[in-house]
């Protein structure tokens, strides 16, 4: 059976899509893209490092296949070259050195969240701007920042805050072609006390995970009682999420963020699966035999014997469940 090239372009254009940007409690982002038959748009957004952000709008003049396959190597590439430079200006340079940039719009910030640091460039027909303003090398909370590639214009006046979502559809409708972001900057984070990372969804990125949490637990003088509690409510956590939460059988990102304050550790863990409650998983009942117990719910007994609240929630597309656990002190762990 014949594959037509319209069915590839739409395949090609889908897949340019990201993952919906989680509730952070640095940021907010939305994002959307809008294709006029004679091109391919997108955004994009990804960590290149601890506490980075970048996000990119883009347009690529065409509509036929080779046009999406262009659009689907741009992105890639792009994603390189900020995790090469860290820096929006040097990022395009960098592209331009590499692919023919003719008939590409282009816009690319590069925000580091704890610090408000920020870089910002944009070429041929594209757009980036800050609360209305240019020029700026950090953002402060309570700013918007906003990024167009082809006809999405700016907005005229100061974006509003409690609606950018609202923003970027506005802008799309109006349109006839191109992608835009909205970006809320809110408090920044702190780096010493929390983390933030993300792995993909196959079973060999839980080993990933478990090593980055124990080393941020280990800096921060965790006792290894404690460390193997997390390690293993973590462990079904994560293989939960990977076992029944994406029906796809695309590649998704989890998003971890850890944070210690007065010896208590807070985790969320975030996907964008399929709704999935794994709080609704009944208790099991142990004294029945092995062949009579519901399968699944002696792990999620486990977790919460293992740690002191867990908590779930569907927010803004994702799966949130938060776990938190009181950590035994110093004085507690000599006495």
């Amino acid at each position: 059976m014949a594959v037509s090239d319209e069915a590839l372009v739409a395949h090609l254009r889908a897949s340019l899509s990201p993952q919906r940007f989680p509730v952070r409690r640095e940021a907010e982002l939305e994002g959307g893209a809008g294709d006029g038959r004679g091109s391919i748009s997108f955004y994009d957004h990804h960590w290149p490092a601890r506490s980075v952000l970048a996000i990119s709008t883009a347009r690529v003049a065409g509509g036929d296949i080779d046009a999406a396959l262009r659009a689907t190597g741009l992105r890639q590439l792009l994603r390189a070259v900020v995790a090469t430079t860290l820096s929006a200006g040097q990022a395009l340079e960098a592209l331009a050195a590499h692919v023919d940039t003719a008939g590409l719009d282009i816009g690319l910030l590069v925000l580091d969240v704890v610090s408000g640091k920020v870089s910002y460039a944009a070429r041929g027909k594209a757009a980036v701007t800050i609360s209305g303003r240019t020029n700026q090398r950090e953002m402060v909370s309570g700013d918007v920042a906003w990024l167009a590639a082809g006809d999405i214009d700016p907005p005229k006046a100061t974006a509003p805050s409690k609606d950018i979502a609202g923003l970027i559809r506005d802008g799309i409708d109006r349109s006839r072609s191109g992608a835009a972001c909205a970006l809320l900057f809110k408090t920044p984070g702190r780096l010493a006390q929390e983390t933030i990372f993300s792995i993909g969804n196959s079973h060999g990125d839980i080993q990933v995970a478990a090593e980055k949490v124990r080393r941020f637990l280990e800096m921060h003088g965790v006792g290894e009682e404690d460390v193997t509690r997390i390690d293993v409510a973590l462990d079904e956590i994560l293989t939960n999420a990977v076992n029944y939460g994406f029906e796809d059988g695309e590649a998704h990102e989890i998003l971890l963020s850890l944070s210690i304050a007065a010896d208590r550790l807070a985790i969320e863990v975030q996907d964008d699966g399929r709704p999935f409650d794994p709080l609704g998983i009944p208790e099991p009942d142990l004294d029945a035999d092995l062949e009579s117990r519901q399968i699944g719910g002696l792990g999620m007994h486990f977790v919460r014997t293992l740690l002191d609240r867990v908590s779930y929630c569907r927010r803004n597309g994702w799966n949130v469940l938060s776990i938190e656990k009181q950590l035994a002190s110093r004085t507690d762990r000599a006495s």
